[in-house]
């Protein structure tokens, strides 16, 4: 039979190889998510499997599906990657009549606690039953998918020996298992549920050795973010490791303590220029401040031929800044500071520090016809963001987790393929 490993949710697979035939799935996980995890065995001589623990990764789906997002598996994605599959299927003869929204609804409603396809390997499958089996044999028939979900064949002399129901949970089967996994991590039902990818036993076997399976994120994974200064890089870093731990291994940072190359709008824009010049390969996100310096080199940037792979954003408009108090040439009042003076410090705890939060306008841009603005006391709400800890809700992080959510959203521009050994 040879040496499987496979990819599961609980007791529910979803994915399987054998021997050094396979996908890498170590992209889900972080190397600390190697432990001792269930592997289990169909024993034709009893109607329990055997289950024995050996190496493995293991994480929860809540986390996977963080991970998934950002490996280009957010619905928007696995939407147009599913259309895309039905129609190369209208090539070759035949039409699934299964929309994506069905599809969606369907395996959203999977409560992966009640399935357990290893027993189902017991009863049925001497060579195991893997997700393709479950669809046939469970989710066809669900009262809200049996007599929606048909092939029809376009007329040819072959058409009387296709059997459509068994076409039809070919192309599940064979559908991307991030699909389905991402799916499946909708249903908050299963937010708890870890996810098992067992290599143990090709390892064992010699098939693979054990660092091709336990790394780190590969280069072409990860992603290097950009800031207009070194505190703002410092910022992102330590927000992201403390309150998105999860995903911490996607991202770098330029790692200068002393004399950041891009420091100020002009530099971070001149950086830009240069790396669309060589047509850089790997992932970058360059992010310009969202104040009126900043918003005229993102509007210039924007013209630019960029590769796939460079993506240049700006800070978020936040509603919380909608109303701030502001001092200038007309004295004192309240306005909407998006576009016009909001840098990194606007986004950390204003009540960190004993003062309520100010920006002063500077100067006038001509080009922009408005002025900009910088908030006081930024370096005091610096310091105090060094010195907290975000994960012990001491600290205001709300503001944090809405930039560092939108920075999640600019890597969906960015194109990833999936690993195979």
């Amino acid at each position: 039979m040879g040496s499987m490993i496979t990819l599961g949710i609980g007791r529910m697979e979803i994915d399987w190889g054998k021997n050094n035939s396979f996908r890498d799935h170590s992209i889900l996980f972080k190397i600390s998510d190697v432990k001792l995890i269930p592997y289990y065995y169909v024993d034709m001589d009893s109607d329990e499997p055997i289950i024995e623990m050996k190496e493995g990764y293991a994480r929860k789906l809540s986390s996977i599906k963080k991970r998934l997002n950002l490996l280009g598996y957010d619905l928007v994605s696995i939407r147009k990657m599913y259309e895309d599959i039905v129609r190369e299927h209208q090539e070759y003869g035949y039409k699934i009549k299964l929309s994506f929204d069905v599809f969606y609804d369907v395996l959203r409603a999977i409560n992966v606690s009640d399935i357990d396809t290893v027993k189902l390997a017991v009863e049925f499958e001497e060579n195991g039953y893997d997700f393709g089996e479950y669809v046939r044999r469970c989710v066809l028939n669900a009262p809200q998918v049996k007599g929606k979900l048909l092939v029809e064949y376009e007329d040819n002399e072959d058409s009387e020996y296709q059997n459509p129901e068994w076409e039809l949970s070919e192309f599940l089967e064979n559908l991307d298992p991030y699909i389905t996994l991402r799916i499946i991590a909708d249903n908050p039902a299963n937010a708890e549920q870890e996810v098992f990818w067992g290599f143990a036993d090709v390892v064992e076997n010699g098939w693979v050795h054990k660092d091709e399976v336990v790394m780190g994120l590969p280069p072409e994974k990860r992603i290097l973010i950009v800031t207009e200064g070194s505190s703002d890089s410092y910022v992102l870093r330590k927000a992201i490791d403390q309150i998105y731990p999860d995903i911490s291994d996607f991202f770098d940072f330029v790692d200068m303590k002393e004399n950041y190359p891009f420091t100020g709008t002009g530099n971070l824009y001149n950086f830009c220029v240069g790396l669309c010049r060589i047509n850089i390969q790997n992932n970058i996100i360059a992010i310009f401040d969202n104040d009126t310096a900043g918003l005229e080199k993102y509007h210039q940037s924007q013209s630019l031929q960029k590769p796939d792979s460079f993506v240049i954003t700006k800070l978020p408009d936040c509603p919380e800044f909608s109303s701030i108090c502001t001092l200038g040439p007309q004295g004192s009042s309240m306005e909407n500071i998006n576009g016009r003076a909001v840098a990194i410090e606007c986004f950390l705890d204003f009540g960190s520090v004993q003062k309520s939060p100010c920006v002063r306008w500077t100067s006038y841009n001509k080009n922009e016809r408005q002025y900009q603005g910088e908030l006081e006391s930024k370096d005091e709400y610096v310091r105090a963001f060094k010195q907290c800890d975000l994960t012990d809700g001491s600290y205001d992080t709300s503001k944090l987790e809405f930039l560092i959510e939108y920075i999640i959203s600019q890597c969906s521009y960015f194109s990833f393929q999936e690993t195979l050994i």
